[in-house]
């Protein structure tokens, strides 16, 4: 009876996404959505042509008739083929598996409904097969709602891979395997490895009688969703952790409330006011260190200022880093526009993420993705890349904008010590906490058909957590990359490390300073075409052009490599000089005015749409991909570089109000703590989700406005808890130390 269970399996098995994969292999694996396009038309035409020699067509031939649910003839089905069980003298199962699978079967026999309700939870063929929709979840919450006093239902996943070449242990960029993936309901004590020695074993002996042609029905990569999984060591470690930081901030902010706030707020029930003019004031010395008289105050003592530790308590208040994030007062002298900038490239990054991480669940990315190419607005997303260079370009120009300022202060001194330390200290902290938390903890906290139980970073990063600390996992060990999109700030901080050869010579000799920011723009430039070129690269993610291999090394060997990348930081350097020359002052004739706006515009538009026909048809040759890839980005910060140019010297008009608009400078300040966070929220959304996701413009538009909302909503929780406090702790201790040399 069990054997005749192990039929009833492999005749419906089933399985899901094997989904292992990292940010990294989602971005790369970009550019092979036109071939999978290419497929789904190859496979349209063997079907139309009923060619049934081909594979494709035998798999669709195979599982149409498995789409009705006809329990008594399916039954009827089965029995006829127990014979043929019958001389299976070995499955390679556990004993618990093949007894619940016994059970299982009499339950059918039986009509018992949970039975059914297991049966039902197994994926079907639904429409869309020749569209290439081969990926047939089932009911994840139906089979895990299934209990009975022997066992638990189980959902499990199997892939079986289209050509019998194809590695069953790899998945595929995107999270999908290549092949039928369909989703199947068994019991608890079944592990994966049952699964696929049952299908394997079954098939053995009965592939004929199922007429498959010669089409591979060998069970791939499986997976199973165990019910209750256990916290590991490292979980715990990092829970306990986590609540002991949880009560820290709750005891920084119950202090700053009570002995800090109160009595601020305490002092203005006793403030009389006489004809207008107080007859006393009473006011309270401060965590900044303002020293201020108090005069007729009723038994109100001067609260004197916190020691050094109280201050340091008081840097974890979630009450004072709330209201420093929401301020919105800025300095004399600030670039006001660089707030509306941040966050609009912010929200570009998100909403190129939120559809290149949504392509593993789409059931209809064939026929939607190539209609999707050829409208203008798509290349907005499809060129979302450039997002990410605004950032480089705004980090070059406010860093050489500010420590020039401020070499002018101190006549061309600067603790250097200082300056690489205050950087580390500023991004740091929230990357590895937030680092900490996220890969041993984030596979407990969802659960679905796609979740990755085993965790979204190789190894949970245990060989590779350094590479992040040191700020260098964008050249080392790159295919074990922790948190992929962290390669950005690698970059940040290799170009930050390298910013004094061109900032001091600025300072000193403008001119040798221009030379040597020349000479690293002219090393970026060749070094992106020769390696483009040689490599055969495309110039977009999905496509364009280039060959195949070169498509494959697009992400690892061009587009987050420093080399490569450095060009919009040193633009940025160059912009942020002649700010601080002009001192942010510059008359330019209306007409000269308009005619370097419709440039810059310009410009931006041929880095954003000037892809349409490569991607759409017409690919550029190597040697114009090679071109592109070499001066597109630096073209996009040039444009930036206006932006920002023309709003700090009053040249902006409309555009300097916009940017400079103050709800974008709270906001501003969380798009680090966004960048970090955001992938993150991606993941739980698209790896939990129980059905696949069906692409339209506007579930599209929805699910990016959610993700953005998330994202801040996330950020700002995430710099209260990590970010702000540290930066507070600097202030502490390094106005103590200024203080004490005083």
């Amino acid at each position: 009876m069990a054997r005749s269970a192990i039929l009833l399996w492999t005749i419906c098995v089933s399985l899901t996404y094997g989904q292992k994969d990292s940010y990294s292999n989602i971005m790369g694996g970009i550019h092979g959505l036109p071939e999978r396009v290419i497929q789904t038309k190859l496979l349209q035409s063997q079907i139309m042509d009923s060619d049934y020699t081909k594979p494709g067509v035998r798999l669709f031939s195979m599982v149409s008739q498995l789409s009705p649910l006809n329990r008594e003839g399916f039954l009827l089905s089965l029995q006829d083929i127990f014979p043929m069980l019958k001389n299976i003298t070995q499955y390679n199962v556990s004993e618990t598996c093949l007894n619940h699978t016994e059970r299982f079967f009499e339950g059918l026999l039986d009509r018992e409904m949970w039975s059914f309700r297991m049966l039902d939870a197994v994926g079907k063929p639904p429409s869309g097969l020749l569209n290439f929709d081969l990926s047939w979840y089932g009911s994840y919450e139906e089979c895990t709602n299934i209990t009975i006093p022997e066992f638990r239902g189980k959902y499990c996943s199997v892939n079986f891979p289209l050509v019998k070449s194809q590695s069953a242990q790899s998945p595929i960029a995107l999270g999908i395997l290549p092949g039928i993936n369909i989703g199947v309901c068994v019991p608890s004590s079944c592990s994966g490895q049952d699964v696929s020695n049952f299908i394997n074993t079954v098939f053995s002996v009965t592939v004929d009688r199922i007429n498959t042609g010669n089409l591979s029905l060998d069970a791939g990569f499986t997976t199973c969703q165990e019910n209750d999984l256990k916290f590991d060591t490292k979980a715990t470690v990092v829970l306990v952790i986590s609540c002991l930081f949880l009560a820290l901030l709750v005891i920084a902010t119950l202090y700053d409330l009570v002995y800090i706030q109160w009595p601020k707020n305490k002092t203005k029930e006793y403030e009389e006011i006489d004809n207008g003019v107080p007859t006393f004031t009473h006011k309270i010395r401060g965590t900044e260190g303002e020293s201020q008289p108090l005069l007729g105050a009723p038994d109100i003592g001067v609260v004197a200022a916190p020691g050094i530790l109280v201050q340091a308590l008081l840097a974890f208040s979630v009450y004072t880093n709330a209201c420093k994030i929401l301020n919105t007062h800025q300095g004399p002298g600030s670039i006001t526009c660089l707030n509306g900038v941040r966050f609009l490239s912010m929200s570009w990054v998100v909403l190129g993420h939120a559809f290149a991480f949504g392509i593993g669940s789409a059931d209809n990315l064939a026929t939607y993705f190539p209609e999707f190419m050829k409208t203008w607005t798509a290349h907005a997303i499809l060129n979302a890349l450039v997002s990410v260079d605004s950032f480089f370009t705004i980090s070059g120009l406010l860093l050489s904008y500010l420590v020039l300022k401020e070499m002018k202060k101190k006549n061309g001194k600067l603790n250097w010590g200082m300056f690489y330390f205050h950087r580390f200290w500023r991004l740091t902290p929230p990357y590895m906490l937030l680092m900490m938390v996220y890969v041993p903890l984030f596979r407990y906290m969802f659960e679905g058909p796609k979740w990755m139980q085993g965790g979204t970073e190789k190894d949970f990063c245990s060989d590779t957590w350094w590479t992040n600390l040191l700020y260098i996992n964008n050249l080392v060990k790159t295919d074990k990359m922790c948190m992929g999109w962290s390669w950005y700030l690698a970059n940040d901080m290799q170009f930050f490390v390298l910013s004094p050869l061109m900032l001091v010579p600025l300072f000193f000799a403008p001119t040798i300073g221009l030379i040597v920011c020349m000479i690293f723009m002219l090393a970026t430039l060749i070094t992106a075409g020769v390696i483009s070129r040689v490599e055969g690269m495309p110039p977009s993610m999905v496509g364009g052009g280039g060959t195949p291999a070169g498509a494959k090394d697009y992400f690892n060997d061009y587009y987050i490599v420093p080399y490569c990348r450095i060009g919009t930081y040193v633009v940025g350097i160059i912009t942020g000089y002649i700010l601080y020359k002009t001192e942010c002052r510059c008359r330019i004739n209306r007409y000269v005015n308009l005619v370097c706006w419709l440039l810059a515009a310009a410009v931006a538009c041929s880095v954003v749409y000037g892809l349409y026909d490569p991607i759409n048809g017409h690919p550029l040759s190597l040697d114009v991909s090679a071109l592109y890839n070499t001066t597109n980005r630096i073209a996009w910060g040039v444009s930036i570089c206006w932006v920002i140019f023309a709003c700090a010297t009053g040249n902006g008009g409309f555009v300097n109000t916009l940017l400079s608009w103050k709800a974008f400078i709270p906001l501003s300040r969380l798009t680090y703590c966004g960048y970090l966070i955001h992938p993150i929220v991606m993941f739980a959304f698209y790896f939990s989700h129980q059905t696949p996701i069906h692409y339209t413009n506007f579930s599209l538009i929805m699910i990016y406005l959610g993700f953005l909302c998330l994202t801040f909503m996330g950020a700002f929780i995430l710099s209260l808890a990590f970010e702000a406090p540290f930066m507070g702790l600097e202030k502490v201790i390094f106005k103590r130390e200024r203080s004490e040399k005083k």
